[in-house]
């Protein structure tokens, strides 16, 4: 009770302290809370709909059509099978009078989608409720519509036939786990597909045997089946299961959630230094009490016990109201995420989830508080090494939580480790210069004297404050100049890369298209064949053609002698020239591309034996390559020497170039003349790819906006507090005589220098940052925003400057009484 009765006297007295340190807590976990409660509901609702996404029970798929033979060996492995589909889907253009797009062309039957299903505009569904499409008849999305310029009823041309849009989908249960990703869809019957004569040798197709099982198996139960029966089946073969829909749509969510997650650990970070700091000074300031409380009977169990419920009641109501927040706010902002990532889930209470937060902050107010109040209670003056000792388990905590909040393994632990060692480098680096700079002397300018003189003396204050703002700065100038890299890597040089790219070709056909293109203005060009083989030894070792090691066995080949102006050889020699050996006795030379080489394995000489539609060929490798794939001209990992393999069968691809001719008479042209052809538009694609950059980018920027207000706030919560210490020795300065304009410009050049200097330190360090990720990421392409770090520069420090000034302006002008009595 005596412990209760403490804490109650301590909250009481201590109001502005508790609401300041509630404030800054609630902001700090905010975001984190929000986004994990966010993925908690959407990893509940995937689990809940993950049947639906894949439509069925288990799917076997291949990019070649499935034999009988092969069939009867799956359904020999498979558990008793309530109903059986076989589908197929491609890839083609779609035109209208006006426009082409490449689209995704999908055959349905009757009775599949097993879950789930598709939803039109006039509310009618399927498979309960509609028939299949007619022979002549398509059914589409909105999107569809929009892209051609076309309306429900209208007719679109697919192949060298027209078709009839009979409905149009408002929700579809399987868009999720479309392979082609990108594309809408377009879905027609079997006899329909058929009817555009779209599937001939060469053409990009899957095929998949869709079932649905007597018994109703588990979701986990159906992924272990999937396992089983996965390594016993032709190389040919994928098997998918219900948590394959739900992975790949989680893997999607993930490349936002990552940039969100490392986002707001920057805010949780920044409160807890906040929270370090304040707790600390609390400590300090009620260090007496202890002492006198101790002195008359309160054992130090009770004055441990006493303030380490006082911090866990601070944590627990900024919690409490946090989570609050979240509850009440959730059936609003549900709609708005929903929308953005096209998926519908349901924003569901989970009581786990709070319970395992409620866990995790009382894990954290133990961590945080001994360290802090056992020192003050033992009355102990701890070595340096002891005091990083006692704070091994709050960063070992810290480092833990950091690894599970965001969704890819070890990016929050490393993330979170490394912001630790720039803390830990900063306040060492700090320390010792702070301690070797140790002025004592006076200066002319009194004002910057006194400056000087506080920043050496409150060396804890200022290296806080300095680290707060230098770690806003640094990530608030490097997620833009990232997010700006790859918006304009995919946008800003699309007039230097080819207008369209072309896929499925025929050799046959190469002499018509080129002839076409250029009776249209443009140039065929980067003409590329492409072969199917697959790895069978590298250095005479058998390659694995079960499970992931047979999808990584199967590579496209190309052959030429020449290297292109993207490439270049980083080991190795060029080819020697055509080959030669009629029975292939000698080994054909290959190029293999440095990224593809240092995940497989291979080395410079290396042996390798492809599996080129059924002859076995050994190649002999004799340089390494670097590829600049941001080009966007055809490419491959593995190159051979000319004149090995080029009677083999292949399909072409190529490109057209940029100029002054009209691009869609150009696509319908060719739709028109060649219906088989696939042609990418390149122009589009980028701009596509740049919309969702740009998306992400800018909630992550958003998102960065929240985590430099928290580290401002908390930079400006610090100065109030530090300024509310200070106010015994203006007193003594105004005593003595010191004006109060120069008391006032000298916290306004301590707090000024401070500011200053992190935050200049804070863009070097941010720009450095994403320098190295651009060029990482995008092969040395940096886009340098002098204009966001200007704005930065200038804005962080004036902001410390007004709100310095505030504060001081209020305290200086209190009476000499006032400040005496505080």
């Amino acid at each position: 009770m005596l412990v209760v009765e403490l804490v109650s006297k301590a909250l009481k007295r201590s109001k502005s302290f508790s609401f300041i340190f509630i404030l800054n807590f609630c902001l700090a976990i905010a975001s984190l809370s929000y986004l994990q409660f966010f993925k908690t509901s959407i990893d509940t609702s995937l689990d809940e709909k993950a049947k639906s996404l894949l439509g069925a029970d288990l799917v076997v798929s291949s990019r070649f059509p499935i034999r009988d033979i092969q069939k009867e060996k799956v359904k020999a492995l498979l558990p008793q099978i309530k109903a059986y589909d076989e589908g197929i889907s491609t890839v083609s253009m779609v035109a209208s009078s006006k426009r082409a797009r490449l689209m995704e062309l999908v055959q349905i039957n009757e009775g599949f989608p097993y879950y789930g299903g598709l939803t039109f505009n006039d509310n009618s569904t399927y498979p309960k409720g509609q028939t299949l499409p007619k022979e002549n008849e398509v059914w589409v999305y909105q999107e569809v519509l929009d892209l051609l310029e076309l309306k429900a009823n209208d007719t679109l041309k697919i192949g060298s036939n027209d078709y009839t849009i009979g409905k149009v989908i408002k929700e579809d249960s399987l868009k999720n786990i479309s392979f082609s990703g990108f594309m809408p869809k377009v879905y027609l019957s079997s006899e329909g597909l058929k009817r555009s004569e779209l599937l001939k040798f060469g053409s990009t197709a899957r095929y998949k045997l869709n079932y649905l099982f007597e018994e109703n198996l588990s979701n986990d139960k159906l992924e272990v089946l999937e396992e089983q029966i996965e390594a016993q089946l032709d190389r040919t073969l994928r098997v998918l299961s219900p948590n394959d829909g739900r992975d790949r749509l989680i893997a999607v969510l993930n490349f936002l959630t990552n940039f969100l997650s490392l986002v707001s650990l920057i805010s949780f970070f920044l409160g807890l230094v906040g929270l370090i700091y304040l707790y600390s000074g609390f400590l300090r300031k009620h260090q007496d009490d202890i002492y006198v409380l101790n002195d008359i009977g309160v054992s130090k169990r009770n004055l441990i016990m006493t303030y380490l419920l006082h911090l866990f009641v601070l944590i627990s109501i900024a919690t409490v109201l946090v989570f609050t927040f979240i509850t009440a706010s959730s059936q609003f902002i549900g709609p708005f995420i929903q929308k953005y990532i096209d998926f519908s889930f349901d924003f569901s209470l989970d009581y786990m989830f709070f319970v395992k937060s409620a866990i995790v902050l009382f894990v954290l107010s133990l961590s945080i508080g001994l360290p802090l109040i056992l020192p003050l209670v033992q009355r102990q003056k701890r070595k340096l090494s002891r005091v990083i000792l006692s704070f091994l388990p709050f960063v070992g905590f810290l480092l833990v939580l950091s690894h599970f909040v965001t969704p890819s393994k070890y990016i929050g632990f490393f993330f979170a480790l490394s912001v630790l060692v720039i803390i830990v480098l900063l306040f060492t680096i700090g320390s010792f210069l702070l301690k070797r700079f140790d002025f004592t002397g006076h200066l002319d300018n009194l004002a910057l004297s006194l400056a000087l003189k506080n920043i050496i003396r409150q060396k804890r204050t200022s290296l806080t404050l300095f680290t707060a703002i230098l770690l806003c700065t640094a990530f608030f100038s490097l997620i833009p100049q990232v997010g700006s890299s790859l918006s304009n890597v995919l946008t800003k040089s699309v007039e230097e890369r080819p207008r369209f790219f072309v896929v499925d070709a025929k050799e046959e056909q190469l002499k018509d298209i080129n002839k076409q293109v250029e009776k249209l203005g443009a140039k065929l060009e980067n003409v590329a064949p492409m072969i199917r083989a697959r790895v069978l030894k590298i250095n005479g070792k058998e390659q694995s053609q079960k499970g992931e090691n047979a999808r990584n066995s199967a590579v496209n080949l190309s052959y030429r002698n020449d290297l292109k102006p993207s490439e270049q050889i980083i080991e190795g020699r060029e080819f020697s020239g055509v080959y030669d050996s009629s029975d292939f006795s000698k080994p054909i030379e290959l190029s293999v591309e440095k990224r593809y080489a240092k995940r497989r394995g291979i080395n410079l000489g290396d042996t390798v034996v492809f599996d080129v539609l059924g002859l076995e060929l050994e190649a002999k490798v004799v340089n390494i390559r670097t590829v600049k794939w941001t080009e966007f001209t055809p490419n491959f990992f593995l190159l051979l020497q000319e004149g090995a393999i080029n009677d083999a069968p292949k399909t072409m691809l190529a490109t057209i170039s940029t100029g002054e001719y009209d691009a869609t008479k150009m696509l319908l042209n060719l739709t028109d003349k060649f219906p088989s052809l696939t042609v990418i538009d390149v122009k589009n694609l980028f701009e596509s790819f740049a919309t969702v950059v740009k998306d992400v980018s800018s909630i992550t920027e958003k998102m960065s906006l929240y985590s430099v207000f928290i580290g401002l706030l908390m930079s400006f919560i610090i100065i109030q507090y530090q300024m509310n210490l200070q106010k015994n020795n203006i007193l003594r300065l105004k005593m003595i005589g010191i004006k109060n304009k120069t008391i006032k410009n000298s916290f306004l050049l301590e707090f000024g220098l401070i500011s200053l200097t992190a935050s200049i330190l804070g863009i070097v360090l941010g720009s450095v940052g994403s320098y190295f990720i651009s060029d990482l990421l995008f092969e040395s392409y940096w886009d340098f925003r002098a204009d966001i770090l200007l704005l930065y520069f200038l804005l962080i420090p004036i902001l410390t400057i007004l709100v310095v000034s505030l504060f001081t302006s209020k305290i200086i002008h209190q009476k000499e009484n006032v400040l005496f009595g505080e």
